[in-house]
C-alpha cells in the first residue's frame, strides 16, 4: 500500500484477512489507495481479490504474465532510471505533500490510537488462531480459519 510503483504477476492474489484472526489490516492507508467502500469490503470480510481487481482497484500499476515476470517489470523498472533524479524528486515530494493536504498523514496519526489496543488485544478466534498455528503451523491455521467461511462465500 505504500510502494510507489506497485507490479505483480497475473495469478498473484491480494488481500487484508487479518480481520478473520481478530487483527486489524492496513485501516490506515487503503482507504486512500483505493476509496472508502472497497477499503470496507477488503477490510471487513478478509477477502482476497485477484490481479486483475487489484490493478482496477489501484492497488497495483501493472500486472505481468507470470511467465514474462523476469523481464518485463524490468524493463518497466528501467524507464524511471531515464528521467532525471530532481524532477522525479521533485514530483515525488509535490505528490506526498498533496497527500498531507488531503489528509493522509492526520488519517494516520487518527487511527493509531485506535489500532494499537486491538493488535494487544486477545480475542477467542486469536487465540484459537495462535494455538492450532503453534501446535501444527501456520497452514493449519490458516485452513482451520478458511473453512469457517467456506460456506458463506
Amino acid at each position: 500500500m505504500m510502494c510507489d510503483l506497485t507490479i505483480a504477476a497475473d495469478d498473484a492474489v491480494f488481500g487484508e484477512p487479518e480481520i478473520r484472526f481478530s487483527k486489524v489490516g492496513p485501516a490506515l492507508v487503503m482507504p486512500f489507495v483505493i476509496g472508502l467502500k472497497r477499503a470496507r469490503e477488503l477490510l471487513y470480510l478478509g477477502d482476497s481479490i485477484d490481479a486483475q481487481t487489484a490493478l482496477s482497484y489501484g492497488i497495483v500499476n501493472r500486472v505481468f504474465p507470470r511467465a514474462g515476470l523476469q523481464a518485463a517489470p524490468l524493463k518497466f523498472a528501467r524507464r524511471p532510471a531515464l528521467i532525471s533524479p530532481e524532477a522525479l524528486a521533485g514530483t515525488k515530494l509535490a505528490i506526498n505533500r498533496g497527500a498531507d493536504a488531503a489528509g493522509f498523514r492526520n488519517a494516520l496519526r487518527a487511527g493509531l490510537d485506535v489500532l494499537a489496543p486491538v493488535y494487544a488485544a486477545r480475542t477467542d478466534v486469536g487465540t484459537k488462531f495462535d494455538e492450532i498455528r503453534e501446535k501444527e503451523g501456520l497452514g493449519a491455521a490458516l485452513r482451520w480459519r478458511a473453512a469457517q467461511f467456506a460456506d458463506i462465500g
